[in-house]
């Protein structure tokens, strides 16, 4: 690292495992941040794929381990201490996991110049925007005190940050971006052939970290009447996680396993084609989600999408335009969704355009990494 450059430190708090949208936006915003002139300290929590160390390896980025960020981050404290010591970073960014932690301070007492929070949180189903208590929103005033601003990546996230009151600075929405390809047809035919899934089947798909907030179950209850009465549909689920030995013995019970496909984790599923081999992407999740990139990706390549009617998803699921939003839980409602795209092919294509606009004109990752950079850097005043 060239140590006469500004250096920004981003510390998140997750481990990359795969080359997924989230990764591909770390690495454009590296490079966006280079061409301004400053380098990259990325600490992670948790053990760092190989594939992603490559595929990030610039001599403008340093990659460190910091495990243990959750809490209020006492328990990594020290650690982050000595990596801001040595790394002297002109910025500062800290993202997945609660603006409260001790991390501001920490930075500001470092010297860092500006302080950021990019916030990502989704929230539970049922969760009410709301202050907390006085003594935790004392407390949060104490911690967020150094902050410069916080970035949230959907309004829905603003709003529901800001209502905690926990700090009282400027929280500016910039929306996630994903990268936008040539649609490429052998991708689709590459990746079925590699699943056994036939080439004149329809595929509804889902991308998600198997766990009960993303409602793997209820998209498996909401596909089986279809899957058992069509012989042409499939239902793709790809991903990995703690529930995924249960939505599979699930699949046996409701008599479809024959029609549906687990991959398990993919190391780099755009590449491979996963969304190139589907036909109508759902999201079905039973928490309210932020800004979820499989869903931007699905759109990317036109694809029209279902999804609960939740947090930030209406954001960017246009109902009746670019997809169809569906009240959280109904399986039955997915299931009449799916069954009104399965039926039209010209309402697939018009949603699936109307989508892929949508990204064109406000979720390119280009665009987004800019953003960011200009905000971190000082050169926007947004």
């Amino acid at each position: 690292m060239n140590s006469k450059r500004p250096a920004l430190m981003f510390v998140l708090g997750l481990a990359p495992q795969k080359i997924g949208g989230l990764e591909k936006f770390i690495r454009y915003f590296v490079i966006a941040l280079d061409a301004a002139g400053w380098d990259s300290i990325l600490c992670f929590d948790g053990p760092i794929a190989t594939e992603f160390r490559e595929y990030i390896a610039y001599p403008y980025v340093t990659i460190e381990s910091l495990d243990n960020q959750g809490y209020l981050g006492l328990a990594c404290a020290g650690e982050l201490w000595k990596l801001l010591r040595k790394y002297k970073p002109r910025t500062f960014v800290y993202a997945f996991h609660g603006v409260m932690r001790c991390f501001p301070w920490l930075a500001k007492l470092a010297g860092c110049k500006q302080v950021f929070f990019n916030d990502h949180s989704s929230r539970p189903q049922g969760h009410i925007a709301a202050p907390l208590c006085l003594f935790k929103r004392i407390v949060g005033r104490i911690l967020t005190a150094p902050l410069t601003a916080i970035i949230s990546v959907a309004d829905f996230t603003r709003r529901t940050g800001n209502a905690l009151r926990v700090t009282s600075v400027r929280n500016l929405v910039v929306t996630n971006g994903v990268e936008v390809n040539e649609i490429d047809p052998s991708l689709r035919v590459e990746f079925r052939k590699r699943y056994g899934i036939p080439n004149e089947d329809l595929v509804i798909t889902e991308v998600c970290w198997m766990v009960e907030e993303k409602g793997v179950d209820i998209m498996l209850r909401a596909a089986a009447p279809l899957l058992r009465k069509h012989s042409t549909f499939h239902l793709l689920l790809v991903g990995d996680g703690p529930e995924l030995p249960g939505y599979k013995k699930l699949a046996i019970e409701l008599g479809i396993e024959a029609a549906v496909t687990f991959t398990g984790l993919l190391s780099n599923p755009t590449r491979l084609g996963v969304f190139d081999a589907s036909d109508i992407y759902c999201q079905p999740s039973i928490w309210q989600e932020a800004c979820p990139l499989a869903v931007l990706e699905a759109m990317s390549v036109k694809l029209p999408v279902i999804a609960s009617n939740t947090g930030g998803l209406p954001e960017l699921v246009k109902d009746g335009r670019s997809g169809i939003l569906v009240p959280v839980g109904d399986s039955e409602a997915i299931s009449a969704a799916l069954e009104k795209l399965l039926g039209d092919a010209d309402l697939r294509q018009s949603m699936g355009e109307v989508g892929y606009r949508l990204i064109l004109k406000e979720h390119r990752i280009e665009e987004a990494a800019r953003k960011y950079v200009d905000v971190f850097t000082g050169g926007s005043r947004m």
